[in-house]
Formats: structure tokens, C-alpha cells, sequence
């Protein structure tokens, strides 16, 4: 049995016929999955592209059941059997036996069409033949296969069909081919000196697209040929008009040339030119005329001056070229992701090497991105078919028409470009194969199985190359009057130029706009790509063709990839978002960041790891960075980003959505848990900044993103997330000084622990901001969150909370007058955390209870308080809490007068803060050792007391630690007047008297006052 042939129509209502019966290809639904099948014919389409097309952004849940029935009646209906014998008195194909029209395998549906069944190929194919003959002066010829392709089309394409995001960018394509079309018609009947055929024609597509230029430049040459000057100038009005007020721009050059010639009655406009030598039907292959088929450039381009240099010198033939140029023909292979303008460039670089290659620049669309893949023997017929090569001459075998191509551009000088290539099978057979040649390819995919090429990233602009891309465009005084909307414009448009070029063109259409109308709709993140969308250009439409070309598993990274806060992110954070099972969220911070906790490869890590392959190949995600310990981090561009959120709020189900986001969440609490724990017990390990393991550099490169992921947590209701991550920080934030980071966690936890009705997380997210609020000398605020919490958790029976709270308070207000508060406050805690059992928690409060014994000037007391604490520190391995018991407990020595047992102390607190990179402890210490040499050494030691304090001053004022400041300041006076430099001892006593009044700091406050009191009187 042999598929009998039907005769698929596209260019107007969607048709097909069998001998001579138009076949029923059923509802809506199914005449759009047939559409779908045409559009890629011959290629397998995947389910979710089909549903995408069938159905929109909702599909039902019974979509892919759906989508089999209704393929399983188009293969019936399609698959009419005829016998060989009558295939062949009909002219059909004999494509092979006993198989369906219509298949199904594993990589989607796929539909069998043959040459000359689908009337959108046999345009192509008379247009092709029909540009090669103008080109070669046969106007007769070319008029009438143009003629013809025309004739073809009967509508609009697809009508009747529901044209979906998928469908929308082929119909506006092929509308595009069939004006060029019927300008290189119009172009053809001119040219024979037949104006009156086509002045009808003209006048309707002008009333169809008023806004080409071009359509009104023949309109016009036609007119005036007809000896109607008159109707030519009006024409030219409606054109000025239509320009003027759709896009508040003037015709262009040619337009006004024509009418400056039509003016002066320019004799050259009055004829048509003379004919041109008859073609031969068939170029030698020994003969050559230099082919330009490169686009015109762009007027308007900017930038990527060094990038051009780069590639021009791969792709110059002769000695020049580098060395390191690994082929005989270079092949240069621009790549980036969606609208970051390859071809712009490539176009550019074309124009450039005009000089480089005399013979000719050749230009093909592959169309990698939209539409079917076009087999490289269809490519390599229309190549040679422009290159003069007759029909007749080409041959069958796509190998043989390779070898004819190679032939023809053999030692000769030709620069091939190839725009939108797929892959490297569809342009291997087009690299021309001797050299002199060179081939410039730009494609969305990195294409690196081409081994011999060069690959070269195409980046977004940067802000210089931003701003005058819209300059241009726009102009730059209304920018100017403007700045700060200019300024949020291109921060939406991230550096990507297709945005750029499209928000441009907005403002230019629109004059009577405010710069920052159009900067304040961009600034919706879920409306950006609804706003970048101007004519045929549009930010959604570029990223859709590489996202619907994506397999399944890659299709849904991408979404996932949507879901998190940020464009940049870690490579576990994906493992973590396709982790159904959760395993890929646990790791460790600084280490292993893709695998679980005992370090096994689960199948979600490995799943995720060949998604972002893809991605990356795609140009869809790219890698920002590698850390020390060999993990990446990605990124995603900002536009790319609010795309993949769209289709994972359209396609994902809510439910898979926020177990995903809970991954992410958790992951990020298990890794900040791991490295606050990890600083606490043992400090940095030994790891120097920037070594694998390096806790200190990972917690400090993922600082922003760790704030935003607390306050994505809050906003999106997350609320067991947040309070645990806000948790975890706090030690963090105080360790590593995040003094604002530290109160915007805090804030946000506490509005999102209120907003839930939880109580405890509010109390804990309140004490928190009380703890920030203090350490940046904020005390009132501090003691009313503090008394607040505290009260609402001992009413909730939550001891253990209540009691970390009051060794905090305890330690904030000892030295603020009030440190029979503070006392009762550490006696309280003691007491609570002995009974749970909680050694961390002990030292902490005995620490608290020491610190405020020396500020009621009961050292001795606070000795003895402070040894037990020394020895649990000790035992519990913590270094920090170990330094700043021996902190405090060299602080207690000095008052009791026992230089020696302080000294000892501080050195070894120096020490274990330096261990754990904690400034601010490192700079109370250093302030204790000066304290220490002023106040025990004697004068003669005195000097030595100058270099800590002012190490210590320097520490406090880059952390804004203000009490710290207000403290060196009085040991710095104490020092000063010791040496009896009693002119920088005011000067000190004043500056800490003053900072201690501001902090609330009576105790302090008294001394500083006491010693500059002194010093006037001695004076």
C-alpha cells in the first residue's frame, strides 16, 4: 500500500484535498494540531509544544489524552491508501509502504509531507526561482513565477485557525514572505514597463501596511509612470501623514528622493531600465559573479567595537589571520541567548570584511528557532539556485549538491553567513571547504560538536552601549530631561538590545509620552514582557522559540527556574526545585552544594545537572561564576527570569510550585545552619579566604542572596521557612557583622510570624530586632521589643526562648545604668538554662552575669563567675563563646589589678576571634589590651597602649560600632593624659563624654566626665 497524495493549503484557510475531495479535518481543536504538524512537517513535535498551540497557556488536565485522540483521527483521515499504479498515473510520490501519513515516537508527533504537497513549499519554491531570474535580468521569467506564488495564497495563513503564542510568530512570518514576494513582483512588472498592472494592486497592499515605506516608493514609480505625477504626490502625503502619526517619524531617503524626483520631473523616473542581457540557463561552474546577499545594517548599531576587531581578524583570509585559527576555513560561531543581537552583529561583521571577501557574502535563515527544520539538501538547492545554478543542473543527492556548492567557492574569496542555525548536522554540509573562505554561523545553541570552530559569546550591553542604543533611537536631550525614569528603563531592559531596541521604538512612536510613563509600566515584573512588545518585535515571542524548542525535562527546569527570587542562583538550588523527594535540598555550606548530606549523586542531582546542560546550550542560563570549591553559580537574565515565571505559573500546577520553592527554602536553612554552627564550634577550619571550605567567603557571597530569600519566604507566605532562616541568621548577622541585613530578617520574620497568628516565631522575631536594635545603640527601641517578647513568651510557657532573651538584655543595658536589671536578668537565665541542660546556653549566661557584676564594680565577683565558664567553653569546643569569656574575663583581671592573668586572656581571646573573622570582638579585645597597658603598665608602658586602641578606633568606626567608638575614645583620652598630651586628652575624653551621652551610657558617661574634670583642674 502507498500513501496516496494529498494536497496540503495553508495560505488562507486551512485545507486539505485527495483526489479532488477536501478531506474533513474535524473541530477547531484538531485543525490546530494539524497546523501545528504543517508548521514542522517532517520534524517530531513534542506533546507539550502541541498542547502549548492546541490550548494556550491553560491546558485541561486531559490534554495529552486529548491530544492522541485527536492525532489518531487526523492519521485516519490523512492516510487514504491508493494503489502504486494509481499513485503514479496521478504524479504522486511513492514515499514507501506501509506506514502512516501521521506517527507517534518518542520524540513527539511527526507528519509525512512530499515535495509539492503543501502549497506554502511550492511558494517558497517559485519565489526562490523568481528572485534568481530578476537577479539575472530575466523580468519576463521572474514576473511569472512570482506570478504564480501569489496566486497560491487565498487568505490570510492559518485562517480559521486559533493562532496561540506558538502559531502567531509562523503566520507573521509567512505574511512577511508573501509581501516580499509581491514587492519583487511589483518590482518585476515595473521593470518590464507594465505599471498600470500593478498601480490596483499597489494601492491596496499600501492601504494594508501604510507604514511601509517601500510599498509606497513603487506605488508612487508606478503612478508617475502611468503620467498621473499628481496621484504620486498624494500618495506621498498619505505616506508622510501615515509615518507622522503612527510613528512621529519623516519618510525615509528613498521616499523623499522619489518625491523630490517626481517633483522635478526627473527623466530617469519616466522609463524603466533598459533590459539586461539574457541569462544563461546555467552558470559554469569555472564562472563567477560576485553575490551580496547580506541584509542592509543597521543604522542605528552600536557598540561591540572590540568584539568585531576579534572576529574579523578569525574569519580575514590571508597571513594576518592568527595562528591559532585551528582549520583551514575559519568558522566563527556567534552565540548568545534570545534577542542579545547575533545578527545584528553578524551583519555588521559582514559589511565589515566587504574588502576581505570581493567574491561575495552569502546570507541564509535557517530558522533554527521557528518553524520546521529545513533538511541542508533543501538549503543547499535554494544556495545554488541564487548562485545561478539552473533547476535542472542541481543534483539529487544532498552530498552531490554539497560538493557543486564547495566547487563553485574554491579558491575563491567568499564569507557564507548562517543565521539561526539549530544544530550542527543542518550546517556542516554549508562550511565552504578550501581556504579564502570563512563562515560566520550565529545560533541560540552553543553548537560546540563543531570542534573546529571558534565559539564566541555574544554578551548583553553594557550600561555605556545601553544608553546609546536608546539615544540614537530616541534622542538624546528628551533622555536627558529625564534621567532617573532613563535610568529605571534600561535597568528593565538589563543590557538586552532586542528590549532595548523595542522600549525605544515605543518612545519614539509615542512623543507625546513622558520618558517615565513607559519606565513606570516596565516596572511590573509581571507585565515587563506584555510592555516590550512594539510591531513585529516583541521580548516574549524571541524567548518563546528557544523555550518551546526545549525537551520536556529541560521545558520544566526552566520553569523551576522561574519560581526562585533571583535570576543568579547556586547550582544546588535547582537540584533542590526537580527534587520531588527532597533529597537534593540537604548539603553543606561551602562544600558539597549539589549533594545530599552523606554526599550520594540522587538521580534529582543527576536529572538537574543534564537539564542545566541543556539550558546552557540553549543560551537560556549562564554560568556566573565557580567558587573555590568547584560549585557554580548560574544566572538567567532578568527578562529570560520574568518569562520563566509566566510559564511556571501557567504550566506548573500551584501545588508542585510551592513544594518546590520549600526545597529551595530548606536548603538554603540546612546550609546557613551548617555554616553559623560550623563558625561557632570551630571557627574557619584553617581555610584561608577563598579555599574550598572557606565557611567565612561562602556566607559573604551569598549575603544578598540569602536577605532576599528570607524576605521572598515572608512575602510568599512561607512562614515556618522564614522564621527558621531569620533564626539561623541572627548568630550569623552577628558574627559577621550584617548589622542592616540583621533588622531587615528581623522585620520581615516578625511581619510574617504576626500576619500567620504565631505567636512564639513573633516573640522570637521581635527579641531578634531587639538584639539589632541595640547593638546599633538604639535602646529604647531595644528595651520595649525586648520587654515585649519576653513577657509574651513567658506567658506561652516558652522558658528556653525567654531566658536567650534576657541574657541578651542582660549584656545591652549592664553598662546603660542599669545593671540590677541586667543582673536579675543573667541570675534568671543561669538559672533556667541549668535546669534544661543547655551548656552553650550557660556560658552565655554566666557571661552576661559577669559583665554585669563589673559594671557594678563587683570584679571579683565576676571572676568567679567567669572560670566555670571558661572550662564549659572549652569542653563545648566553641570559639567564640570561648573568646568572649576570655574577653570579658581579662576585662574583670584588669579591675581586680592583675595585669599578667589579663594579658594571658586577651591574647588567647585575640586569637580565637581572629579564627572566626569576628572584628568586633577583635577590636573589645584590643580596646581591653590598651585599657590594660594605661591602666597597669604605668607611665612607662602607657605608650604601648596607643597601637590597640587605635587599631581597636579604626575596626569600630568601619563597622559603625558607636559604643565601641565611645569606649577607645576614653582609654584613648586615659592614654593621653598619662603621657600628658593633655590637648588630645580633652579631645578624646569629649568625643567619648559626648558619644556616651547619645548612647545612654551613664556609668561611662560619669567617668569620661570625672577624668576631664581632672584634667582642667590640673590644668
Amino acid at each position: 500500500m502507498v500513501l496516496a497524495r494529498v494536497e496540503f493549503k495553508v495560505l488562507g484557510p486551512l485545507a486539505a484535498v485527495a483526489d479532488g475531495r477536501v478531506l474533513p479535518l474535524g473541530g477547531p481543536k484538531q485543525r490546530t494540531l494539524l497546523a501545528m504538524l504543517l508548521v514542522n512537517a517532517n520534524t517530531a513535535v513534542s506533546a507539550d509544544r502541541l498542547c502549548d498551540a492546541v490550548w494556550g497557556e491553560a491546558p485541561p488536565a486531559s490534554a495529552q489524552a486529548n491530544l492522541r485522540s485527536y492525532a489518531a483521527v487526523l492519521r485516519k483521515v490523512l492516510s487514504p491508501a491508493s494503489g502504486p499504479e494509481d499513485g503514479r498515473d496521478r504524479g504522486g510520490p511513492a514515499p514507501g509502504s506501509g506506514e502512516d501519513r501521521l506517527s507517534q515516537g518518542n520524540g513527539g508527533y511527526c507528519l509525512r509531507v512530499f515535495p509539492g504537497e503543501v502549497d506554502l513549499h511550492r511558494f517558497e519554491v517559485l519565489v526562490a526561482r523568481g528572485r534568481v531570474a530578476l537577479g539575472a535580468g530575466e523580468r519576463r521569467a521572474a514576473a511569472d513565477a512570482l506570478q504564480e506564488a501569489l496566486d497560491l495564497w487565498h487568505g490570510s495563513p492559518f485562517e480559521g485557525v486559533a493562532h496561540h503564542d506558538v502559531l502567531l510568530g509562523e503566520v507573521a512570518r509567512l505574511e512577511e514572505s508573501r509581501l516580499a514576494a509581491f514587492e519583487d513582483y511589483a518590482e518585476a512588472r515595473l521593470a518590464l514597463g507594465e505599471p498600470r498592472e500593478v498601480v490596483g494592486l499597489l494601492r491596496a497592499e499600501t492601504a494594508r501596511y501604510p507604514l511601509r515605506e517601500s510599498l509606497w516608493a513603487k506605488l508612487m514609480t508606478a503612478q508617475y509612470r502611468c503620467h498621473h505625477p499628481g496621484d504620486a504626490l498624494q500618495s506621498y502625503a498619505l505616506a508622510r501623514s501615515a509615518l507622522r502619526d503612527e510613528l512621529g517619524i519623516e519618510p525615509g531617503d528613498e521616499l523623499r528622493r522619489l518625491h523630490h524626483a517626481v517633483l522635478t520631473r526627473d527623466p530617469e523616473l519616466g522609463a524603466p531600465p533598459p533590459p539586461a542581457a539574457p541569462a544563461q540557463p546555467a552558470r559554469p561552474a569555472d564562472l563567477w559573479q560576485p553575490t551580496v546577499q547580506v541584509p542592509s545594517d543597521d543604522s542605528d548599531f552600536v557598540g561591540r567595537s572590540r568584539l568585531i576587531e576579534h572576529v574579523a581578524g578569525l574569519l580575514r583570509p590571508g597571513p594576518e589571520r592568527p595562528r591559532t585559527t585551528p582549520c583551514a576555513v575559519p568558522v566563527a560561531i556567534l552565540t548568545g541567548l534570545p534577542g542579545v543581537g547575533k545578527t545584528a552583529l553578524a551583519t555588521r561583521l559582514a559589511h565589515h570584511l566587504r574588502n576581505e571577501f570581493p567574491d561575495g557574502r552569502l546570507f541564509l535563515h535557517l530558522d533554527g528557532t521557528r518553524g520546521p527544520q529545513r533538511p541542508p539538501g533543501v538549503i543547499l538547492a535554494d544556495l545554488l539556485l541564487s548562485l545561478g545554478v539552473a533547476g535542472s543542473s542541481i543534483p539529487e543527492a544532498t552530498e552531490d549538491r554539497a560538493a557543486l556548492y564547495r566547487s563553485l567557492l574554491a579558491d575563491r574569496k567568499v564569507l557564507v553567513l548562517l543565521d539561526d542555525a539549530r544544530d550542527e548536522a543542518q550546517i556542516r554540509l554549508l562550511l565552504p571547504g578550501t581556504p579564502g573562505s570563512a563562515a560566520l554561523v550565529t545560533s541560540r545553541a552553543r553548537l560546540a560538536g563543531l570542534t573546529d570552530a571558534r565559539l564566541i559569546d555574544v554578551d548583553p550591553f553594557d550600561d555605556e552601549e545601553s544608553q546609546d542604543l536608546l539615544r540614537r533611537i530616541v534622542g538624546p536631550q528628551r533622555l536627558a530631561a529625564e534621567p532617573e525614569a532613563t535610568g529605571r528603563i534600561l535597568a528593565a531592559c538589563a543590557g538586552l538590545p532586542l528590549a532595548l531596541r523595542v522600549a525605544a521604538a515605543r518612545l519614539a512612536s509615542r512623543p507625546d509620552w513622558q520618558v517615565r510613563r513607559l519606565a513606570d509600566r516596565l516596572a511590573d515584573e509581571r507585565g515587563v514582557l506584555a510592555e516590550l512588545t512594539v510591531g513585529d518585535l516583541a521580548v516574549r515571542t524571541c524567548v518563546a522559540a528557544s523555550y518551546h524548542g526545549l525537551a520536556p525535562d529541560a521545558a520544566r527546569a526552566f520553569r523551576a527556574v522561574g519560581l526562585l527570587p533571583s535570576p543568579e542562583f547556586p547550582g544546588w538550588a535547582l537540584s533542590a526545585l526537580l527534587d520531588a523527594d527532597g533529597s537534593a535540598a540537604t548539603g553543606s555550606a561551602g562544600g558539597s552544594e549539589g549533594g545530599s548530606a552523606a554526599g550520594s549523586c540522587s538521580s534529582a542531582v543527576v536529572a538537574a545537572d543534564r537539564a542545566t546542560d541543556a539550558l546552557i546550550d540553549a543560551n537560556l542560563v549562564q554560568i556566573e561564576s565557580v567558587g573555590a570549591h568547584g560549585q557554580p553559580r548560574y544566572r538567567m537574565h532578568d527578562l529570560l527570569h520574568a518569562y520563566a515565571a509566566e510559564r511556571a505559573g501557567a504550566d506548573e500546577p500551584r501545588s508542585w510550585r510551592r513544594a518546590a520553592v520549600a526545597r529551595v527554602l530548606d536548603g538554603w536553612l540546612a546550609r546557613v545552619r551548617t555554616a553559623g554552627g560550623q563558625l561557632i564550634r570551630r571557627g574557619t577550619g584553617g581555610h584561608r579566604p577563598g579555599e574550598a571550605g572557606d565557611l567565612v567567603g561562602w556566607l559573604e557571597s551569598e549575603r544578598t542572596n540569602l536577605v532576599t530569600a528570607v524576605g521572598f519566604a515572608a512575602g510568599a507566605g512561607y512562614g515556618p521557612q522564614t522564621a527558621g532562616l531569620a533564626a539561623a541568621l541572627e548568630d550569623v548577622c552577628h558574627l559577621r557583622n550584617w548589622w542592616d541585613e540583621w533588622e531587615q530578617v528581623a522585620r520581615v520574620a516578625l511581619d510574617r510570624a504576626t500576619a500567620d497568628g504565631d505567636p512564639v516565631a513573633a516573640a522570637v522575631a521581635q527579641g531578634s530586632l531587639a538584639r539589632a536594635c541595640a547593638v546599633r545603640g538604639r535602646v529604647d527601641d531595644a528595651m520595649t521589643r525586648y520587654a515585649s517578647a519576653i513577657e509574651q513568651l513567658d506567658a506561652l510557657g516558652e522558658e528556653h526562648h525567654a531566658a536567650r532573651l534576657r541574657i541578651h538584655r542582660s549584656f545591652a543595658i549592664a553598662d546603660r545604668g542599669m545593671a540590677g536589671l541586667a543582673h536579675d536578668d543573667a541570675a534568671s537565665a543561669a538559672a533556667v538554662m541549668n535546669r534544661l541542660g543547655d551548656k552553650h546556653g550557660q556560658v552565655m549566661a554566666l557571661r552576661s552575669l559577669a559583665f554585669a557584676l563589673a559594671c557594678q564594680e563587683r570584679e571579683a565577683e565576676a571572676v568567679d563567675a567567669l572560670e566555670p565558664a571558661v572550662a564549659t567553653a572549652e569542653r563545648l569546643g566553641h570559639p567564640l563563646a570561648l573568646a568572649d569569656v576570655l574577653q570579658l574575663l581579662a576585662w574583670a583581671e584588669i579591675g581586680h589589678g592583675r595585669a599578667e592573668r589579663a594579658a594571658r586572656h586577651l591574647h588567647r581571646a585575640l586569637a580565637e576571634y581572629r579564627a572566626v573573622r569576628h572584628r568586633p570582638g577583635e577590636a573589645y579585645a584590643l580596646l581591653a589590651l590598651g585599657r590594660m597597658h594605661t591602666e597597669l603598665g604605668g607611665p612607662g608602658q602607657a605608650a604601648w597602649a596607643l597601637a590597640p586602641l587605635d587599631e581597636a578606633a579604626a575596626v569600630f568606626a568601619e563597622l559603625g560600632e558607636r559604643r565601641g567608638e565611645a569606649l577607645t575614645a576614653l582609654w584613648l583620652g586615659s592614654t593621653h593624659a598619662a603621657l600628658g598630651d593633655t590637648g588630645r586628652a580633652v579631645s578624646h575624653l569629649t568625643t567619648a563624654l559626648s558619644g556616651f551621652r547619645s548612647l545612654r551610657m551613664p556609668f561611662w558617661a560619669e567617668r569620661a566626665q570625672q577624668e576631664l574634670a581632672g584634667l582642667t583642674r590640673d590644668a
